[in-house]
């Protein structure tokens, strides 16, 4: 069990944060999870159309994705696992895309993580909190934790509220059988 009292909050998430119980905001309460591409269902992959020039690989575990079948939110114990390539460049330093229309994937440059588990969230501040869920980064070679500031992430689900911040759960409830 995590322990008791005021803790300096990780340099992942640039706030002091405060214990409940065993919860205590930060990246640090996920960890990565081992062995995801063979036990997670892979329900979606995505272009980054932006500056980034990446494609996503997404996956979810068995509690995501059969509380999906009932829509948001989804239940406490559901984890999202998102592959982020960086897209293979042609000539211009454009995407390549394959017939699919989907950027074709070179270097896996990081693996990243949304995870709601009840009870977590309260510590942060309204304006950027995101339900339950916490977010993290890991690593592509070693899966170390990235630390990092985690605030944007917050800020770029936080307008997702009716689909549980989520950009793929359209996808995600397909993939269930659901709505």
């Amino acid at each position: 069990m995590r322990h008791q009292g005021l803790l300096a909050a990780t340099g992942a998430i640039g706030i002091a944060a405060w214990s409940v119980g065993s919860a205590i905001a930060g990246a640090d309460l996920i960890a990565y999870p081992e062995g995801y591409q063979e036990s997670f269902t892979h329900y979606t992959t995505r272009n980054r159309d932006d500056e980034r020039k990446q494609v996503v690989k997404i996956f979810a575990n068995d509690v995501a994705l059969a509380s999906a079948k009932d829509g948001a939110p989804l239940d406490s114990g559901s984890v999202i696992v998102m592959e982020v390539y960086k897209a293979e460049l042609d000539a211009n330093e454009q995407p390549v895309r394959g017939a699919d229309g989907l950027f074709v994937p070179a270097e896996l440059a990081a693996i990243t993580v949304m995870e709601t588990r009840a009870g977590w969230g309260g510590e942060y501040p309204e304006e950027w909190r995101n339900a339950e869920w916490e977010f993290a980064a890991f690593e592509a070679d070693d899966h170390a934790l990235v630390e990092r500031d985690y605030q944007p992430c917050f800020a770029c689900h936080k307008p997702l509220a009716e689909s549980d911040f989520l950009f793929s759960l359209d996808s995600l409830e397909q993939a269930a059988g659901g709505s």
